[in-house]
């Protein structure tokens, strides 16, 4: 071919890799991204508004009226972002309405019960692949969603990895601190922001306590402030109603609650975000001891004082804080489904499982006897059975594990000698505990660890019994003087059985709640 035939090939080549590329870019101006069909219209708004009735009080990631009316306007279906967090969230609530959350007689249950929670989830997985460097809030409060999914599901390596990606994204832009937010966006978003950050900061310390995970987002390297305490109905991008909005460029001061919110929800759920706090310090002492064992004195040896705190001290400050709370945040009354109202109520419950959470930490932190760890776990027990039910399941499986660490409570007194009355106390524990965990066993793992608790009760019975009839027999005895002093013998006996503990061993493994059981050694 001579060159001039050449230079005419390279010329058409070009016009047809030119005219491909127009009509590429064409073709996407002219049919751009669309959602594919997983579920109806009416389904995902039926799924979005049960999360703002069961989901939201405890992870208000939304402003409900804006969010709700994107999806009503099905933006979802033309924007990869909003689609992913959309099948994010349809993935969540149809998780629990699958366990029983949904107790509202007003929902009508059947379409929702058609599309399997895991289909929802994938769906949302598949759209985020092409998204994940996007640091795009939808994009961001989707991996969050999914991680709270995941517990929900059991999927416990999910968790960590949308964990992960969350706090990656986060890194990434140094959204820790407000300076570092996009310049241009309004009340609504800042205040979304506000929430989503202390919601995953919850989480993740959570994370820590039931899996062992490392603690990625420290409360004193970030500069967020506290969600502004009013209802959703109240703010809009021109200001709060009833709150002096500060300058955009007035630095975040993060805040405990004031007193100017007490009369909403906003004001429980920013104390839960306080007890979180104690618990990561509390959690960093218990660690911070931990690894002692196992490194040098270098650090110890240059930092002398002592940053740990005696527990008594943190659980009695705590629960001063706790006593002074408004009533409607400290007593969980029935659900009345109206939202208002109930809001409160999950407010009243996630506090008394936070408390207890915080207990049983402190308990690793300082140490306690065997007394002491028993009236922890039925004080947990006690609380928990306290709440009524609908919000347990409402709640779902992330407050589940809240009691994993009563088995491992359970599993380190059992590592010393007992008495009978350390017996009696650990068996009307775990009686307590069967009974709570039957009536949640709609959620998973709940019937298999109160079977297991039940069995272990047996067991516990049948132990007591044997030790008991080996015990010597009392005789009656017609002379007074005789009688008493067998008596004033038998009552020695009785307590230098008690004094033996070592006669009195009960091997409880640390995993008697099964899934359930915390990767936590309170030894």
């Amino acid at each position: 071919m001579n060159q001039t035939g050449l230079m005419h090939e390279n010329e058409n080549r070009g016009s047809d890799l030119v005219h491909r590329g127009v009509g590429h870019a064409l073709s996407r101006v002219i049919d751009p991204w669309k959602a594919p069909a997983i579920a109806s219209q009416a389904v995902v708004m039926d799924l979005v508004e049960i999360y703002f009735e069961i989901v939201y009080p405890i992870f208000p990631f939304f402003h409900r009226p804006s969010f709700s009316r994107r999806i009503s306007r099905g933006e979802y279906t033309t924007s990869k972002s909003l689609f992913a967090l959309t099948m994010a969230v349809c993935a969540l609530v149809s998780g629990r309405v699958r366990d029983g959350a949904v107790s509202n007689a007003k929902w009508d249950m059947s379409p929702l019960y058609a599309i399997k929670p895991g289909i929802f989830y994938e769906e949302a997985k598949l759209q985020l692949v092409s998204l994940m460097t996007e640091s795009d809030i939808d994009v961001i409060r989707a991996h969050a969603t999914l991680a709270i999914t995941a517990i929900q599901e059991g999927k416990i390596r999910d968790v960590h990895m949308h964990l992960g990606i969350y706090h990656t994204l986060i890194a990434m832009d140094g959204l820790h601190d407000e300076s570092n937010w996009p310049r241009d966006i309004g009340i609504i978003e800042r205040e979304e922001r506000r929430r989503l950050f202390w919601s995953m900061y919850t989480l993740d310390i959570y994370s820590a306590v039931v899996w062992g995970s490392v603690i990625r987002c420290r409360e004193h390297q970030s500069n967020v402030a506290y969600p502004v305490e009013a209802d959703d109905e109240l703010i809009d991008d021109s200001g709060i109603i009833g709150h002096t909005v500060l300058p955009r460029d007035v630095g975040p001061i993060c805040n405990s609650p004031g007193t100017d919110g007490v009369d909403c929800w906003l004001y429980g759920w920013n104390f839960i975000t306080d007890l979180y706090r104690v618990l990561e310090h509390a959690l960093a002492g218990f660690q911070g001891r931990r690894c002692q064992v196992t490194r040098s004195a270098f650090l110890r040896d240059i930092f002398k004082e002592d940053a740990t705190v005696a527990r008594r001290t943190v659980q009695a400050k705590v629960l001063h804080k706790y006593h002074s709370l408004p009533e409607s945040f400290k007593y969980t009354p029935q659900m009345t489904y109206n939202i208002n109202t109930d809001r409160f109520g999950f407010q009243a419950a996630n506090i008394t499982a936070t408390v207890q959470l915080l207990r049983i930490v402190l308990l690793a932190v300082d140490g306690a006897t065997v007394e002491e760890r028993c009236e922890i776990a039925s004080d947990v027990v006690g609380a928990f059975t306290s709440v009524p039910v609908a919000y347990l399941l409402s709640i779902g499986a992330p407050l589940l594990y809240h009691l994993g660490g009563i088995g491992t409570i359970l599993a380190s007194v059992t590592e010393e000698p007992l008495n009978l009355v350390d017996y009696e106390r650990i068996r009307h524990v775990m009686r307590s505990l069967a009974q709570l965990l039957e009536n949640l066993e709609v959620i998973q793992h709940g019937a298999s660890a109160s079977k297991r608790l039940r069995t272990l009760v047996s067991h516990i019975d049948e132990d007591i019994a044997r030790k008991k009839a080996a015990t010597p027999p009392e005789y009656p005895l017609a002379n007074p003087d005789i009688l008493q002093q067998t008596i004033l013998q038998s009552q020695e006996q009785q307590n230098q059985i008690d004094m033996d503990r070592s006669n009195w061993m009960l091997e409880i493994s640390g995993d008697i709640l099964g899934d359930l059981t915390w990767n936590f050694d309170l030894a």
